[in-house]
């Protein structure tokens, strides 16, 4: 079975080279990002307001910024302005899902913590699935 492509949005280093070498070890093609403050003298291109090439490049994203950082929310607009035929995955802890209600709109979500099965499990099915934004507009 083809597996997809993967973005891994994750600002810990750490925590985002375990997510990738998990989903490589499953048979994904996995690639990380750390966001803006991993970009070294880069600037990041979703700040910006232009595209990204992993995003781009990505058949599913994981998003596992934390949503309280409103420039975290703003990137995943941004990604989701930009790639809206691409699935994203969104980490996190359940209770959060109704206090960011506007920007998960479209998204499927993975609820924190998240375990090898259940994160290869979220972007297999987001894969999959038909795209919530555009099933929205069929409506």
């Amino acid at each position: 079975m083809h597996r997809p492509r993967v973005l891994v949005e994750e600002q810990d280093g750490a925590i985002r080279s375990s997510y990738v070498n998990l989903l490589r070890d499953a048979g994904f093609e996995a690639v990380g990002c750390g966001g803006p403050e991993d970009q070294g003298s880069a600037r990041c291109p979703l700040v910006m307001g232009q595209g990204c090439d992993a995003a781009e490049r990505a058949d599913v994203i994981f998003f596992s910024f934390r949503l309280a950082d409103e420039r975290n929310r703003d990137i995943l607009k941004a990604l989701k302005r930009l790639n809206p035929k691409t699935p994203i995955v969104v980490e996190l802890a359940k209770p959060q899902s109704f206090r960011y209600q506007d920007v998960l709109r479209g998204v499927h979500l993975a609820y924190a913590p998240v375990t090898g099965h259940s994160l290869t499990k979220a972007i297999l099915d987001a894969w999959e699935a038909p795209n919530p934004i555009l099933e929205s507009l069929r409506k």
